[in-house]
């Protein structure tokens, strides 16, 4: 008998995520009984146990894509951003974001900030309606626009949003206990009726690195079981409830999550707003760079809508990318980005080429170098960005990583570097 833990099931987890009748359909002749597999039995060959742990395996992503989503997904951020809803008391010019923004997380759920981490609250699932108004306008929408309205942010995450990172802490309250957000008075002013100028796209996370600060491993989810035709269908639903419905408003979609240049539904999305010739829809583009001649084609057709292509780079030599954006290839990045620069240049469009840069105990002294290494590549634009915990390591081992921490034991060196590269060090 072997206690056993494969990738996120416990043993005494197994009865949840497979049922005896789907283990009589799936199970090979010499597997297990099904009592016998949940008591920790494998079976009694080496191939045998490979084909019960694949069949596992498969069985738990189901489970997953199925229950972690809306609610649940939403507390398990809140819980890791270790954030309290408390009322912030804040009366200066309101924030605009939830008004402004939609957002496709996994699965299909809807978040209204510019990231499911800031508020983390999902507003509804563009898989179960027909109208994406239904969502834009559902009772926690208009919850959360009417606590900032009433200068209450109390769904905010104010230690990571960008709103509350360009105003000084004195300026707003930020203790107090768990507080209970008002009833909603229903008014104009709190409803949405055009599709919002920000739109992200954040539900592939395709991506052909394994970057430790953001998975644990190759994630495809153009081919897999389960997730290929959840993404098929919350594309289908984003051609007709969102990107239909944009009139002649100007919108600018982000695209992220995972390598957009790789993933087939978002390069299905992506021909398919082009088709439509419609130039008030813009793009920024997050990327790490390793496909853009490749998609070269499709690069020079995008460049004069994308308002902005974000290379992540993360580091300024080939030593310390291959630690931190693990799978890619320096040099192949370096040619890629100087192929990009003379096409922007060549083009004439309006595209900013920038580059994104995560401050972490790895790569923080190699900031001043990464300010020349942008000078030389013409790229006049640097996102520096603190750490998230996505869940990839410990409590522990991420505070040690995070060294854009005040608490954190180098920060005033940190403090130091920005200043002698003469950069400012960002707010989110």
């Amino acid at each position: 008998m072997v206690t056993y833990k494969i990738k996120n099931i416990t043993q005494n987890q197994l009865d949840k995520i497979i049922g005896q009748n789907d283990y009589k359909v799936f199970a090979g002749p010499d597997w297990p009984s099904y009592q016998q597999l949940i008591d920790g039995e494998l079976g009694s060959h080496d191939t045998i146990k490979t084909e019960v742990k694949d069949f596992i395996r498969m069985m738990e992503e189901t489970y997953y894509a199925q229950t972690m989503h809306g609610d649940v997904l939403a507390q398990s951020n809140q819980q890791r951003q270790q954030q309290k809803f408390f009322d912030k008391k804040y009366h200066g010019p309101a924030c605009r974001v939830p008004w402004e923004t939609l957002g496709i997380n996994a699965n299909g759920d809807v978040f209204i900030c510019s990231s499911p981490s800031w508020i983390p609250k999902f507003v509804g699932n563009i898989l179960e309606c027909t109208d994406i108004y239904q969502i834009l306008n559902s009772d926690i929408a208009l919850s959360i626009r009417n606590e900032i309205s009433n200068g209450r942010y109390t769904y905010c995450n104010n230690r990571l949003c960008g709103f509350f990172g360009n105003i000084s802490p004195t300026l707003y309250k930020t203790d107090g206990p768990e507080q209970v957000p008002d009833t909603v008075v229903h008014s104009d002013n709190l409803y949405v009726t055009e599709i919002p100028k920000n739109i992200i796209l954040d539900f592939d996370y395709t991506c052909n690195f394994a970057c430790p600060s953001c998975r644990v491993e190759l994630i495809n989810n153009n081919t897999h079981h389960v997730m290929a035709p959840i993404n098929d269908k919350i594309s289908e639903q984003i051609k007709q409830l969102v990107i239909d419905q944009i009139k002649n408003q100007p919108v600018t979609i982000r695209w992220c999550g995972g390598e957009p240049f790789i993933s087939r539904v978002y390069l299905d999305l992506l021909e398919y707003i082009t088709a439509r010739k419609k130039d008030n829809i813009k793009h920024i583009i997050q990327t790490n760079g390793s496909y853009l001649q490749k998609k070269s084609d499709l690069v020079i057709k995008l460049l004069p809508n994308t308002q902005e292509m974000r290379v992540s780079f993360d580091a300024a030599c080939a030593e310390t990318y291959q630690k931190i954006r693990v799978n890619g290839q320096w040099d192949q990045l370096l040619s890629n980005v100087r192929w990009l620069r003379q096409c922007v240049d060549e083009l004439a469009v309006d595209c900013v080429l920038s580059a994104d840069f995560v401050v972490q105990l790895t790569n923080y002294k190699e900031i001043p170098a990464f300010v020349e290494l942008c000078r030389e590549l013409g790229i006049k634009k640097i996102n520096w960005q603190k750490m998230w915990n996505w869940g990839t390591w410990s409590q522990e081992e991420f505070l040690q990583h995070n060294i854009y921490r005040p608490e954190h034991p180098l920060y005033s060196e940190l403090v130091e570097i920005f200043k002698k590269a003469g950069q400012p060090m960002s707010q989110i």
